[in-house]
């Protein structure tokens, strides 16, 4: 069987192939029946594993991420189409953009329960306002509507940005205002938490009080640049809890969930702390941002005592 994923919206498409191994993993109970594949594997690669039998009873799942585009124009591989889709394993396809005639490739095969298409296309705004409200009613948030259209407005068609937008609201309080969404949810995100956070695993204070500087020069307000740092070093938890496992590196970017972008950074920057480390600090956070939001401690102050103390 062949599903093809495709379309503009990244964030939907990576979402639903997470839906399909999990229903997957679920129903068979094992991940050692799961391989990937991306533009960088061999056409050879591909068909000489769908060739091959499983030494499971279940069927395999095959991921492959953006090898369609690369090999479409490959005759074996439009005469191994065929074979895929009569397979008693699943094959998925994910791609970005298309052009409709490559896209065709596989509507001419489409066949019932052998072969399924689904296109992510950019939201409407209606439905962008009802995807972001409902991450909120997941996560036990309130929040304005005019705080959602705050969000969407600066997001646009990024669902990537608007869903780690959203995630970190939910961080910051359990009931959201406009006004909260607007000093927390910028139009351009100037503050380069990442050179902060590297600057504290190379544990050059002197270093990360500069890049400090410079956010609150930009007019970064302190709670927006506490709540980004305490956001990264969760993502560096997850990475982290995910390397300390020997997750191989495809799979725990995967699982962690984050952007391609955002895990590719933090991967690299968890090797710059134990992870013993890294939960020091995040308790150390935790502490200060009560402090700061119970009006115990100014942000600002908050943000200096938190580098000194690394």
């Amino acid at each position: 069987m062949i599903v093809f994923l495709y379309g503009k919206d990244t964030y939907r498409s990576f979402e639903k192939l997470q839906e399909i191994i999990t229903q997957h993993k679920n129903k068979y109970g094992n991940s050692l029946n799961i391989e990937f594949f991306d533009e960088k594997s061999s056409l050879k690669e591909l068909l000489d594993c769908s060739k091959q039998f499983s030494m499971f009873t279940s069927k395999r799942l095959v991921i492959i991420n953006g090898g369609f585009s690369v090999w479409s124009e490959n005759k074996e591989f439009s005469k191994s189409i065929d074979n895929l889709k009569d397979s008693d394993d699943v094959f998925v396809f994910r791609e970005e953009a298309l052009l409709k005639s490559k896209i065709k490739i596989i509507e001419n095969k489409k066949e019932k329960g052998k072969v399924m298409l689904q296109e992510f296309s950019i939201l409407s705004k209606e439905k962008l306002f009802n995807w972001t409200k409902n991450i909120f009613i997941k996560n036990g948030t309130e929040i304005d509507n005019d705080a959602v259209s705050h969000i969407t407005k600066i997001g646009g068609d990024n669902l990537w940005r608007i869903k780690s937008e959203s995630e970190k609201l939910s961080l910051y309080k359990k009931k959201i205002t406009k006004k909260d969404a607007e000093f927390l949810v910028k139009t351009d995100i100037s503050a380069n938490i990442f050179n902060t956070i590297d600057a504290i695993g190379e544990k050059n204070k002197e270093k990360a009080l500069s890049f400090i500087y410079d956010h609150l020069a930009k007019e970064d307000h302190p709670l927006y640049i506490f709540s980004m740092i305490v956001f990264q070093f969760r993502n560096l938890i997850t990475v982290k809890d995910l390397k300390e496992r020997n997750t191989e590196y495809n799979e725990a970017k995967k699982k962690s969930g984050l952007h391609p972008f955002v895990f590719q950074k933090s991967y690299n920057q968890a090797e710059k702390f134990t992870f013993q480390e890294l939960k020091d600090l995040y308790k150390k956070l935790f502490r200060l941002d009560l402090k700061s939001k119970t009006g115990q401690i100014e942000p600002t102050t908050a943000l200096h005592l938190f580098i000194f103390e690394c």
